[in-house]
């Protein structure tokens, strides 16, 4: 097994540990939505909001390069923090 299997399990078992808001949270620290676009705190390479579901293109040598998704990946946390929310009341 290699380094990088080795941190990626981590990571996700972390991240499968933590709340809805918590992962929101952690999303919103590597994101940043300016006029439309949504924009990586790395590279600072963009994607517009109408290309949700086209991979993200990070620049060469960003280290968050992993996460090509990250509308869909905001959608589904908003669900997930709007069901718990839901759930409390």
């Amino acid at each position: 097994m290699t380094s990088n299997s080795v941190t990626d399990e981590i990571a996700a078992a972390l991240r499968d540990s933590m709340s809805p808001r918590d992962r929101l949270a952690g999303w919103a620290f590597r994101w940043s939505l300016q006029c439309g676009q949504l924009v990586c705190v790395q590279c600072q390479a963009s994607q517009s909001a109408n290309q949700p579901e086209a991979s993200f293109v990070h620049r060469p040598g960003c280290r968050s390069r992993r996460e090509d998704k990250p509308w869909q990946e905001l959608e589904m946390l908003l669900g997930a923090v709007a069901i718990r929310s839901s759930m409390r009341r």
